[in-house]
């Protein structure tokens, strides 16, 4: 009788924990992302400026500025670590010289410290 008790018991702890730490991996994935606005896309001669704004710079956040020939596949082609502090925002900006290709996408991505990541724009030129 001891023998069937303990293989139970065991499974209802297993099961137990995999409940509690499927809970807390979904509460922690329950980010608070900076607001980013006035983002702008803008060719400027034979260059590409990419330029925003965030509410707020925490220590855990930076973006990635991504590129693309076909829309599907984006390569990192900048990170960009720190805005310059203005008033109650952050401004960043990207420049980079326009590829030759017929269209380029670009995007930028907001990137948490732990992986986590958001898509803020996407737009082609």
């Amino acid at each position: 009788m001891k023998t069937k008790f303990v293989p139970v018991i065991a499974a209802i702890m297993i099961t137990l924990l995999f409940i509690n730490t499927g809970n807390a991996a979904s509460i922690s994935s329950k980010k608070v992302w900076p607001k980013v606005y006035d983002v702008q896309f803008e060719q400027q001669g034979s260059s590409v400026v990419l330029q925003w704004k965030a509410e707020n710079e925490p220590k855990d956040i930076y973006y990635e500025i991504e590129t693309s020939a076909d829309g599907k596949e984006f390569k990192t082609a900048a990170i960009v670590l720190g805005g310059f502090a203005n008033d109650q925002h952050y401004i960043y900006k990207y420049k980079a010289k326009k590829t030759t290709t017929a269209k380029t996408f670009y995007r930028i991505k907001q990137m948490n410290n732990d992986g986590t990541y958001r898509i803020v724009s996407e737009q082609s030129f």
